[in-house]
């Protein structure tokens, strides 16, 4: 078997703005680097044979605060990209209702089978995320232990996709900024852990780590 740390990225300007950001990009915000720094220290302590990350910034920024004590190169990946929204990336949820106010309905009611115009469906995410297991399988020796970190649609896609759960509860799972999960992926799968964030308990924003995220 091979342990799979899985981390969700820190908090970002748009998860601040509440807006969907899909595959585009925003920059952490100073609670978002707060948060990395805070379970870097946490995860100080564990071993980890090699560090994957999706290739978006937030992740990557994440990642590589996360991977510093570990001395360990961060291997980006498109596989663990969050999910492809298509056209209603980068707007709020009040700007779809407006400009989506019947069709944003029935992609909640059938998340598995419809979408957003050019956007990843359920499926092809999970379809994805197992592609990162199956290389993931292929590139490490069994008993390692691997730390990836990802957004909230490859999480689900991740865990869905390692223990055969059917795609209809992709949206029944839900990962806060830096939560932790584990799971072993091989022969006899399991999720030893899900959405772990213990360590961010009290975690604050200082005037000095605004001025440096504005830098």
């Amino acid at each position: 078997m091979i342990k799979l740390y899985l981390v969700r990225h820190g908090e970002s300007a748009h998860n601040l703005e509440n807006r969907i950001q899909g595959q585009s990009d925003s920059p952490l915000t100073p609670l978002g680097i707060r948060q990395a720094e805070v379970v870097a220290v946490r995860l100080a302590v564990e071993h980890f044979d090699a560090v994957y990350s999706s290739d978006l910034g937030r992740a990557l920024q994440t990642a590589e605060i996360i991977a510093a004590p570990h001395h360990l190169p961060v291997q980006a990946t498109s596989l663990l990209r969050e999910r492809d929204f298509g056209v209603v990336q980068g707007m709020t949820r009040a700007e779809i209702e407006e400009r989506f106010p019947s069709d944003r309905f029935e992609w909640r009611r059938s998340p598995s089978g419809t979408a957003p115009p050019d956007a990843e469906t359920h499926p092809l995410v999970v379809e994805r995320c197992g592609r990162f297991i199956s290389q993931v399988l292929q590139d490490q020796p069994l008993g390692s232990c691997v730390l990836a970190i990802c957004h909230g649609g490859s999480l689900s896609g991740l865990i869905l996709s390692a223990l055969g759960l059917p795609v209809s509860a992709y949206r029944m799972l839900h990962f806060s900024n830096v939560g932790i999960s584990i799971l072993e992926i091989g022969d006899a799968p399991s999720l030893r852990c899900l959405n772990d964030t213990c360590h961010l308990a009290n975690v604050e924003v200082t005037d000095e780590d605004a001025d440096n995220a504005a830098g």
